[in-house]
């Protein structure tokens, strides 16, 4: 599924200069991420150097030393002191990283991308190599004196720690000192686009890099992680002004591509949706994708790692992905911080590994209606803030990333978010700008209180394609503004579908067959609850979270991702189907629904679906010990209950079933008559009524799958 692999880290590692030690850097670190990295089209190391002052002040002299992340915590604030109060933040003091840093010039970076390249054909060979470099608008990776002292007419927005962003739409200042794209010096309202095109071209040329990573907002917004911006000021929004601001970030565009028109840029992105992005920033994210800019789109934000908004993380990637500039999306797990001083994989995520699950859940429906999912893995970084590489921090990590590679989603998910991003980042009406607001987060809420969604496509892509492929799912929408989506989605109703549409009190408007939500008034659990599935959290105090899932298919089973953040949690489940039991999973039977006690993390294929009363039935793996079958699944408690077992697509005609006893001196099993393979909109399986004990699901060794 990964065509495409980005390792990123910083200069902290590098601790001495010399080409042997350099060297010995690179190995460890491909060596390392060899699991990853093997067989890939294309493999990237991403350096953070600093944080792109180095592009903006560089001159071309390849003997100057430049500021680099040396530090710990946020660079332009003032230097940590024995004076100082020991439980200060590095948000509020800088201190170095190790005593006495190296020196870098642009001579000795020039070397280490050599060096990087060598060894990155080394490990992967058959694989284009591509080294990146990194421009960031805050202060918070390295001291900036082009940002912060000469230049400070471009600062804009609260920015890290209340000293500002630098805002993509701002105009240079004129100044003499001499440039490496601008020997004669930066004439007097020069477009910062422009300068940093100019300059990156020059810079990525002369060090060898290949492409040019864009962080935290670059080209996007001012205020990458606030909630309000130019067009909404926290109370009311401004449609007179989106058209100039709107445009301002066009213009960056036209003005950076002008003066770095061929190397490859990729994009982080900012913390929010697109919808929101446009209802506060005025970012028109359509007629970028669509603008032949050659930008990647942004990734899933890391943020949930450090305020644990997971809805926020899930919702605003599906916003971005919906729709494409190209032909694939990335994934980027938050595994180490070079900066701040704590390693999510260790202190954040507790070695819990669902922010890799959770967000390579989320797949897109393309203009062809196939199923896309994440095609470029990234990794932040391979180096934690000490400029250390723990050998034990890829290695526990590295078989999640490959088990969510193999289960990624191959069809739509049971809920499918249509999301109108075509529509809403180029609205003008200030109605519809609240609407695209309170719709996302409305949506990040859901998410937050366990609805499984993590399906899109676009509203202009579901206009196209056959609605055949949503056989057996439910689509979410808002009311969209679009007449001619509606009336698709009223076809697909009348023939049907279901559809589940939410919007403020005063825009509600739903095609007939649809179940509407006020947004503020209701819930998509309760509104799904219309179409038989429950999803529900029980809890010992109102305080607890609620669990946060992804639900997939995957070789005609499902697959759940969990996240639990209080483990006192009961969550009480069922569908259309029956109750879904995932693999290893004890499930309390209560008048047809499922009560699970998830752990704190859960990544399962679930295969089995139990309409039973009471009781506690448990679904296991079962070695199959057999010259036949390759896999049992095996499902104990059974007591006049109704099973649906999904077995793998490659043997779906070929299963039987067992009962729970063995014959141990012949290895005879005893078969067992009344179950029907059935084939319709949830996709294929067994079933039978009545069943009573212990059953296995049989599947012989052509099958495609496995543990």
């Amino acid at each position: 599924m990964f065509d495409a692999v980005t390792l990123e880290i910083s200069l902290k590692p590098f601790k001495k200069t010399d080409d042997a030690y350099v060297r010995n850097v690179c190995e460890k670190l491909f060596g390392q991420w060899k699991d990853m990295t093997r067989g890939r089209k294309r493999v990237s190391v991403l350096l953070w150097v600093a944080d792109g002052s180095e592009i903006l002040d560089y001159d071309g002299d390849l003997g100057k030393s430049f500021e680099w992340c040396k530090y710990l915590g946020n660079a332009n604030m003032p230097d940590y002191t024995p004076a100082d109060h020991k439980a200060i933040s590095i948000h509020n003091r800088k201190r170095p990283y190790t005593t006495d840093p190296p020196v870098f010039t642009y001579g000795i970076l020039k070397r280490i991308v050599e060096i990087a390249r060598e060894t990155a054909k080394k490990y992967c060979p058959g694989s284009e190599i591509s080294i990146g470099e990194t421009f960031d608008i805050g202060p918070e990776f390295a001291i900036s004196d082009f940002k912060y002292r000469r230049h400070r007419e471009l600062l804009s927005g609260s920015g890290a720690d209340g000293i500002g962003f630098v805002d993509s739409a701002a105009k240079l200042a004129a100044e003499k000192r001499k440039y490496a794209a601008f020997p004669d010096g930066i004439p007097e309202g020069t477009d910062f686009g422009y300068f940093l095109g100019k300059q990156a071209k020059v810079f990525l040329e002369d060090m060898g890099f290949d492409y040019l990573w864009l962080s935290n907002g670059v080209g996007f917004s001012a205020d990458p992680w606030r909630a309000d911006g130019k067009i909404y000021d926290g109370k009311e929004f401004h449609p007179e002004r989106l058209e100039r601001i709107s445009e301002s970030v066009m213009s960056f565009w036209r003005s950076f591509r002008k003066g770095c028109p061929d190397h490859p840029v990729e994009t982080r992105g900012t913390n929010n949706s697109a919808g929101i992005d446009y209802a506060t920033d005025g970012v028109p994210l359509y007629r970028l994708y669509n603008a032949g800019f050659g930008l990647t789109p942004p990734p899933n934000s890391p943020w949930a790692a450090i305020n644990g908004d997971l809805g926020l993380e899930l919702m605003g990637h599906m916003t971005r992905i919906c729709e494409l500039p190209g032909e694939s999306f990335p994934f980027r797990f938050y595994l180490h911080d070079p900066w701040w001083a704590n390693s999510p994989w260790f202190d954040r995520y507790d070695r819990c590994p669902y922010d890799i699950y959770l967000p390579m859940a989320v797949s897109r429906i393309d203009e062809n209606g196939k199923t896309v999912t994440a095609g470029h893995f990234e990794v932040l970084t391979a180096d934690n803030s000490f400029g250390e590489m723990p050998d034990f921090c890829p290695s526990e990590a590295i078989p999640h990333f490959i088990r969510s590679e193999r289960f990624s989603p191959d069809a739509p998910g049971p809920f499918v978010w249509v999301y109108p991003l075509k529509d809403f980042t180029s609205a003008s009406d200030g109605s519809l700008l609240r609407e695209m607001y309170e719709g996302d987060n409305f949506i990040k809420a859901a998410i937050n209180g366990g609805f499984p969604l993590n399906c899109v496509i676009s509203s202009t892509n579901f206009a196209k394609i056959d609605k055949s492929v949503f056989r057996g799912c439910v689509l979410i929408s808002p009311v969209q503004p679009d007449p001619s989506v509606r009336a698709e989605l009223e076809a697909f109703c009348k023939d049907g579908g279901k559809l589940i549409t939410y919007a403020s009190p005063e825009a509600i408007d739903v095609p007939a067959g649809g179940v509407p939500v006020k947004i503020g008034s209701g819930s998509l659990n309760e509104a799904a609850e219309s179409f038989g599935y429950v999803i529900r959290s029980e809890k010992l105090s109102p305080e607890s979270k609620s669990p946060v899932m992804t639900l997939h298919r995957k070789d005609n089973g499902f697959v759940f991702s969990v996240h639990n953040p209080d483990t006192t949690v009961d969550s009480v489940l069922s569908t259309p189907i029956g109750a879904p039991i995932p693999d290893c999973t004890d499930a309390v039977m209560r008048g047809d629904m499922a009560v699970i006690r998830f752990p704190r993390w859960l990544h399962r294929e679930c295969r089995v679906f139990v309409k039973q009363k009471d009781g506690i039935v448990s679904v296991r793996e079962s070695a199959p010990v057999s010259a036949y079958y390759k896999r049992m699944i095996q499902i104990n408690g059974l007591k006049d209950a109704e099973v649906r077992i999904f077995p793998e697509k490659a043997v779906a005609d070929n299963c039987d079933i067992i009962d729970g006893v063995r014959h141990p001196a012949n290895g005879i099993y005893n078969y067992l008559d009344g179950w029907e393979r059935v084939e319709d909109e949830y996709g294929i399986y067994y079933f039978n009524k009545n069943v009573s004990g212990t059953v296995r699901l049989c599947m012989p060794f052509d099958a495609a799958g496995g543990q």
